[in-house]
């Protein structure tokens, strides 16, 4: 529930956030006038087109906040690859091309950052839902509140004729451009706030033109309708350039690195259970259709280990049991020491299958249980490869969701 609108919301240790530029709602003019308080954390996401006054916004909470702003910022992100690729003498394309490459380290950058809890403000045009929601989930992960900045609804001929100001390398296609119009053009604070933010603030165009620069200088105009009481609370953080550079170390006053491992290791266990349950749903169906018969492999193996080698007629069914289920949950400890460290997706996923392979083959062979998997029937070589990915794509999509790349770094991205 939205507090009253002439009083801000509490923040913790007394912190007064910052007024928005642009934004004359009286929670912004209060807290513009007010001084000596401490930013809080939050996550803000800027909502409009290409041209709509994004930066220059971002700007003014640059200029006019005391405390740093983290920013991530596509734009800045893509020059930032595009910069890697000269270095490196690859070939330069144009920035549009980079959008995709930019997107996903964005993403990552704020899963870390909320995940943190030093939030973030987003540079992006966020017209579709499925990217807005993106940071208003890792907002609610990281129990930060999610606040939207909706830029003006500005007509096309006005949005080209400021793309044409651009440098030529940065101008955004004509096509990309009619479609940002209509999108923004289909969205409200209504709407924004059915996507889950916390707060939305519209910016009008005159605002985004003229308030900005005198909400700079501290006389904030009205120009926006709030429509949340509370004016957004900016992010804290480095401020070394508008994009991140490391994402946090897990240093100072976060918790200790070793217990958010164990944390991530103990809920990547459970994530690891619920891999062997798909796996084990799956194999069920596949025995239906081929009627190949249980392994008790693994339980032979596991059996040998502890010194008690069974004859390969042997069936021990609870050792078979103990040894699918614990497999599965200590690679899925694995899989969310994986999640918590950044390292997540689908290339998680296609190396975690990698891992969950290599494990059995070494536990199965050195034990002498079992035999190489070249020397296996070709079809059940596919089918253990099947079942494994089962596992570990569902591990690796549970492992993600529960876990906050908390300790993501941005260290050692060179070879050097």
């Amino acid at each position: 529930m939205s507090a009253p609108a002439d009083r801000p919301p509490a923040t913790d240790g007394g912190a007064l956030p910052p007024a928005v530029p642009g934004c004359g709602c009286s929670a912004c003019v209060e807290r513009s006038h007010a001084a000596g308080g401490v930013a809080a954390p939050v996550v803000l996401v800027l909502v409009g087109a290409a041209g709509s006054g994004k930066t220059t916004l971002r700007r003014a909470l640059l200029t006019r906040t005391a405390q740093a702003l983290t920013v991530v910022s596509l734009d800045d992100l893509r020059r930032e690859l595009r910069a890697a690729d000269a270095a490196a003498g690859r070939p330069v394309r144009e920035l549009q091309g980079y959008s995709l490459p930019a997107v996903r380290r964005a993403r990552r950058r704020c899963q870390a950052l909320a995940g943190l809890g030093a939030g973030y403000l987003a540079d992006a045009t966020h017209l579709r839902r499925a990217e807005r929601v993106v940071h208003v989930r890792a907002a609610a992960a990281a129990g930060l509140p999610a606040e939207a900045v909706l830029m003006p609804d500005l007509p096309l001929d006005e949005l080209l004729r400021r793309d044409r100001g651009r440098p030529p390398e940065e101008r955004v296609p004509a096509d990309v451009l009619g479609r940002h119009a209509h999108r923004r053009s289909l969205l409200t604070a209504a709407g924004l706030r059915a996507d889950g933010f916390t707060a939305v603030h519209e910016v009008g165009a005159r605002a985004a033109r003229e308030g900005v620069r005198q909400a700079v200088a501290g006389r904030p105009r009205a120009g926006c309708t709030s429509m949340a009481a509370g004016c957004s609370r900016t992010p804290g953080g480095p401020r070394d350039g508008d994009v991140v550079e490391h994402a946090g170390t897990g240093r100072g006053t976060q918790p200790a690195r070793a217990a958010l491992l164990v944390a991530a290791a103990g809920r990547g266990a459970l994530a690891g259970l619920a891999g062997v349950a798909a796996m084990t749903l799956a194999e069920e169906a596949e025995q239906a259709l081929t009627h190949r018969p249980d392994s008790y492999v693994p339980a032979r193996a596991l059996l040998t280990s502890l010194g008690r080698p069974p004859g390969d007629a042997a069936r021990p069914l609870l050792a078979n049991h103990v040894m699918h289920w614990g497999t599965g949950a200590t690679l899925g400890a694995l899989r969310g020491v994986w999640s918590v460290l950044g390292l997540r997706g689908p290339r998680a996923h296609l190396v975690h299958t990698a891992v969950r392979l290599a494990f059995d083959q070494t536990v199965e062979n050195a034990t002498g249980a079992g035999a190489p998997p070249h020397t296996w029937p070709v079809r059940e070589q596919v089918v253990d490869v099947a079942h494994k990915a089962v596992y570990s794509l569902v591990t690796g999509l549970v492992a993600d969701r529960v876990v906050a790349p908390r300790l993501l770094s941005q260290r050692g991205t060179s070879s050097h």
